[in-house]
C-alpha cells in the first residue's frame, strides 16, 4: 500500500532508538526523508547512518542534536528540516 510518504520530510524526535527508531525506518521505507532528534551526536549520527543504509534514495536521512526540554528547539528542527528540504530539492 503506498502511503504517499515518498519524499516527504518528517521529523522524528528520539529518533535514535526505540519506537523513535522504529517510526523513523517506517518512513523511510516508505520513500520519505527524515530528520532525527536525539540529545547524544554519536547515537542521532549512528541511526542516521543505519537508515541510509537501508534507503534505496542516498542522503534519506540527518539528525540534529537537541533536548527537547529547551524551548528554542522546536525552532532549530524547524529550520534544520527546511534546510535539508531545500538541499534534497537541488539534487
Amino acid at each position: 500500500m503506498d502511503l504517499g510518504l515518498r519524499d516527504r520530510v518528517y521529523l522524528v524526535t528520539g529518533g535514535s532508538r526505540g519506537l523513535g527508531f522504529a517510526a523513523a525506518q517506517a518512513l523511510v521505507t516508505e520513500g520519505a526523508r527524515v530528520v532525527l532528534s536525539a540529545t547524544h551526536e554519536a547515537s542521532a549520527a549512528a541511526a542516521a547512518a543505519r537508515l541510509a543504509q537501508n534507503a534505496t534514495a542516498a542522503d534519506t536521512a540527518t539528525s540534529v542534536v537537541t533536548d527537547n526540554a529547551d524551548p528554542a528547539t522546536p525552532g532549530r528542527l524547524i529550520a534544520a528540516a527546511k534546510d535539508r528540504l531545500a538541499a534534497w530539492m537541488v539534487r
